[in-house]
């Protein structure tokens, strides 16, 4: 973190949040990247933001498995929250491939 500064950009490819129990490769490490760490990243996220830099993370879209799920909608209160279509390529399952929602959350006006 001390090495960004007013109007540096950041990009977070963070482990996505599963949208279901079989679909989430999140083991980057031993343990998974559970919601808690989720919320962890959020905070870090509004941390770089009082730095002024310019920030951007991508992450899944709950809102296409339940419409309710306000997830990522409390934890980056008062971000921007874009949803924009994705193409997935790699599916055990022909039927999943295709163009899914995903979100991208900025500090800033896309």
């Amino acid at each position: 973190m001390e090495y960004v500064t007013e109007n540096t950009f950041v990009y977070f490819d963070s482990p996505y949040r599963p949208l279901n129990v079989t679909s989430g490769f999140t083991s980057y490490t031993k343990e998974d990247f559970s919601d808690d760490n989720q919320r962890e990243l959020a905070t870090f996220y509004g941390e770089l933001n009082e730095r002024n830099a310019k920030l951007m993370l991508s992450n899944s879209n709950p809102k296409n498995i339940n419409k309710e799920d306000t997830f990522f909608d409390n934890i980056y209160q008062g971000f921007n929250i874009n949803q924009i279509q994705a193409s997935r390529m790699i599916n055990a399952n022909s039927n999943g491939r295709g163009k899914i929602s995903e979100i991208l959350v900025t500090n800033y006006k896309a």
